[in-house]
């Protein structure tokens, strides 16, 4: 897999698409790539405790751009805390056409 460019917000939508297509059947409502972690994260709100377990078996323990991911759970209340904009997704998201 080649190196990311990290510049412009290009980047950020090839891993929000890598995740959303990794994550299948997973119903992810929400996600925002942090672009100032040095870790590379990314939170991801799901639909319910069924969602957030597909998307955690389909992640954790992955590889994207040469790094190990590692998922760990947040409470939703903390999830809205940090990102309120969140509480207002309802519908799933899906990929964006790269045709």
């Amino acid at each position: 897999m080649e190196e990311l460019n990290e510049e412009g917000d290009e980047w950020i939508t090839t891993v929000v698409n890598a995740i959303l297509e990794k994550c299948g059947e997973a119903k992810i409502l929400h996600v925002v790539v942090d672009k100032q972690s040095r870790e590379g994260c990314v939170y991801m709100k799901c639909a319910s405790p069924v969602d957030a377990g597909i998307a955690y078996r389909a992640l954790h323990g992955s590889w994207f751009d040469s790094n190990l991911v590692t998922v760990k759970y947040i409470r939703e209340n903390r999830y809205l805390e940090r990102f309120p904009e969140s509480a207002n997704c309802v519908h799933p998201l899906h990929p964006t056409s790269t045709n």
